[in-house]
């Protein structure tokens, strides 16, 4: 039975993999009746993307650890506590009721305010290896919500836990094809390439997509996500867009975008994935080699052993061959299906709502 009423703070962010999941998260609570709050840093995605959608949304302040420097760390600490303060002072006038940490540096503070308070709170982990900040919050959390069976061994203390998976919103399935080749410029009739490196862009994606933006004989289309502070720089080294080719810093209405193509070349994020198999496309996965645990290849190996996603590694890629194989995987229009039929069956629909679930139980019983 839903419980109405709650006053429910988001908090998080930094990349698409801690803001969208949030989102799912929200508008599963949001339909229930529970009013909503973000908590984030204004000049990161979440800055942008969250007030677009109706949320009311504060920023606030929160430092990076530092990896090394014993002075580094003091000042850490430092400002640690003045964010904690600061979080405790906004939970009180937003009259919070719950505190949802879905990880990113940012999250920390709002979480172990609202612990201070005696609130109840949540965080979601999207990774195998749980970041900074989750880590941190697993030792005063209620619970923790994962999105691999695996992470539990990596969290510390003993936290209570709950195998959900990664929250997807069910408008991802939901694009328009057609507005989406409207608005690239593009035919129905000739196969898209969809390349996305996420929210910020991903140098080696970028350089694939221009190799294969610049094929003379491609007979499939180009859609290149670059990422907002790569844009510039790949527009210039184009120069006038070749024939069947769209190039976009950022991609805001990506359920169209994934709507549209035959096949997805990008990063092995976990809400990246959650979001390819919900949508059933077919993939080209190269996992970024810049985080902890190479967690990333781990996920993008699953994928693959299910038959739905080529795996690319980029330590030592041999673009060329990274080319050839794309092209040849365009021309295959079947194999394509497959793939695309077997992402489909690893997709974990509910998950948002399961999430949804648990959140209204820890706040009946810290009632009770």
């Amino acid at each position: 039975m839903a419980q109405a009423g709650l006053t429910v703070v988001l908090a998080g962010g930094g990349t698409g993999g801690h803001v969208y999941p949030a989102l799912a998260m929200g508008d599963a609570l949001a339909a229930r009746g529970h009013q909503l709050r973000y908590y984030g840093d204004a000049s990161r995605l979440e800055g942008r993307v969250v007030p677009a959608r109706g949320i009311p949304f504060t920023p606030i302040q929160a430092a990076q650890f530092p990896r090394a420097g014993l002075l580094s760390k003091l000042r850490f600490g430092l400002s640690l506590v003045q964010g904690v303060a600061e979080s405790r002072k906004l939970l009180k006038k937003d009259g919070a009721d719950f505190v949802l940490g879905v990880g990113g540096y940012i999250s920390a503070p709002p979480v172990l305010a609202a612990w201070t308070l005696g609130l109840p709170t949540a965080i979601h982990e999207a990774n195998v290896t749980p970041g900074l900040a989750n880590r941190l919050c697993a030792r005063v959390t209620d619970l923790v919500f994962l999105t691999y069976e695996a992470t539990k061994a990596r969290l510390p203390g003993k936290p209570r836990t709950e195998l959900v998976g990664c929250p997807v919103s069910p408008k991802v399935a939901q694009g328009d094809a057609a507005a989406a080749l409207s608005r690239y410029g593009l035919s129905a009739e000739r196969p898209l390439l969809l390349v996305v490196g996420g929210s910020l862009g991903a140098a080696t994606l970028n350089r694939l997509g221009m190799a294969l933006a610049r094929l003379p004989d491609r007979a499939f289309q180009v859609v290149l996500v670059t990422g907002p502070t790569y844009e510039a720089e790949l527009r210039a080294a184009l120069g006038p867009l070749p024939p069947g080719v769209a190039l976009v810093g950022y991609e805001d209405r990506m359920p169209d975008a994934y709507a549209a193509a035959a096949l997805v070349l990008c990063r092995a994020g976990s809400s990246t994935l959650a979001e390819l198999t919900a949508v059933g496309r077919a993939s080209v996965l190269v996992p970024s080699p810049n985080v902890t645990d190479n967690h990333q290849e781990g996920n993008a190996r699953g994928l693959e052993a299910a038959g739905a996603a080529q795996v690319i590694v980029e330590p030592g890629m041999d673009e060329a061959s990274a080319v050839a194989d794309i092209v040849a995987l365009m021309a295959d229009p079947a194999r394509l299906a497959r793939m695309g039929e077997a992402a489909r069956t690893q997709a974990r629909p509910g998950t948002a709502e399961k999430v949804a679930d648990c959140i209204e139980a820890v706040a009946r019983a810290r009632r009770a």
